[in-house]
């Protein structure tokens, strides 16, 4: 996640409150490469909806909103789309263009975070909805976050189809990129595996790489930049990145937030474990190098007066939410609890966690539970100085 994510973020404090639930949301979408646009229709089921009803809906052009075959009135206000008065489901015709969160070249289109840049979503975080992503591209190489049936926050859905080279082999599929990708990815799996006690939950896991600059967890895939999977060849060390982002696949989509207010426990987590990861591969000496660079950029910031505590739920602006506070103090303050605890109990800790918040939306306090649980001792005065 890079600066993209701040930008939502600034999208996600601008809501009103949104008196509804989507339940589900079912997709089918028809992108035109050469023309630099997708045809959609989805509709959209609600659990609880008291109207009116305001969704996002980017920059897309809304031909027809209906339901049960009955024309539905409609507004545009921005990048919002309201719709007066109570609907159980409403399925919506709309055209979309290039935009942030949909990024077209010559010979693939791929998402970028911005959702309600393909499809009419409601981009809060704490709003999880099951989906069914259908993507139309003959001729193309299709990835997408396809049937989810575990609710999980619309900026995860994603999808990318192209002229790709694929290659697929037991769980592994690489599109974009060289096989010899696979053997440090499987490798990073079985890591996180082992250290959250918990199996990767999909058969299969897909790395897309595009053209671009595209850094994005979605969920069960990854789109990252070919140029990354370039750099990989280069230099066989240069996994950071791969391990950040796969380890999203537990802390961030396994184990969603309740909110932005405890991003470190998605950035940070993902940032110390691919600390962690390296320095096993190649040696304490690299995980070294990695955590205090975590450090001394925490410390950049406190030193520009840019601390706040890791729970902190009083952000009205992009910077205070997110920035890289959460991916370094978040690395930083997993460590110097690693160095409380000691080995055995910091990783029982970690397993305790992620078996007791499996797709639940977390906060900080159930962290320090699993954490206290697991040392047999209270953790509050660790807590009190370091996350709240």
């Amino acid at each position: 996640m890079r600066a993209a994510f701040l930008v939502l973020l600034a999208a996600w404090a601008a809501h009103a409150d949104r008196r509804y639930q989507v339940e589900h949301y079912e997709v089918r979408i028809a992108p035109e490469l050469a023309a630099k646009r997708l045809s959609g229709t989805e509709t959209i089921r609600f659990r609880e909806a008291s109207g009116p009803i305001e969704l996002d809906a980017g920059g897309l052009r809304i031909e027809s909103v209906a339901e049960n075959g009955r024309t539905v009135a409609f507004e545009r206000r921005g990048s919002l789309l309201l719709i007066a008065g109570r609907h159980r489901s409403l399925t919506i015709r709309y055209e979309a263009g290039a935009a942030k969160g949909l990024v077209f070249h010559p010979d693939q289109v791929y998402t970028s975070f911005f959702t309600s840049d393909w499809m009419v979503c409601d981009d809060r975080p704490e709003d999880r909805s099951t989906l069914a992503l259908t993507v139309d591209a003959p001729g193309l190489v299709v990835e997408s976050s396809g049937s989810l049936d575990t609710p999980t926050p619309s900026f995860l859905y994603a999808f990318a189809a192209g002229k790709f080279s694929e290659w697929k082999s037991g769980r592994m599929r690489i599109l974009g990129a060289d096989r010899a990708i696979a053997g440090p990815t499987e490798a990073a799996m079985k890591f996180l595996e082992e250290r959250s006690g918990r199996p990767f939950t999909r058969a299969v896991y897909t790395q897309v790489f595009t053209s671009g600059t595209v850094e994005q967890e979605a969920a069960y895939f990854t789109l990252l930049p070919r140029s990354y999977a370039a750099d990989m060849a280069k230099d066989s060390s240069n996994l950071w990145l791969l391990a950040h982002e796969l380890a999203h696949q537990w802390y961030g989509i396994g184990i969603p937030c309740k909110d932005w207010s405890d991003f470190w426990l998605s950035e940070g987590m993902a940032t110390f474990l691919a600390d962690v990861f390296l320095g096993e591969r190649f040696g304490a000496a690299r995980y070294e190098k990695e955590i205090e660079d975590s450090h001394r950029t925490y410390e950049r910031l406190k030193a520009e007066g840019k601390d706040r505590p890791l729970s902190f739920h009083g952000w009205t602006t992009p910077q205070q939410a997110g920035g890289r506070l959460p991916y370094h103090k978040g690395a930083w303050v997993l460590e110097l609890l690693r160095r409380e605890l000691g080995e055995e109990l910091f990783w029982r800790g970690l397993k305790r966690y992620t078996a007791e918040n499996w797709g639940k939306q977390v906060t900080s306090g159930d962290f320090q539970r699993s954490m206290d649980a697991a040392a047999g001792r209270d953790l509050k005065g660790f807590f009190a100085q370091w996350v709240y």
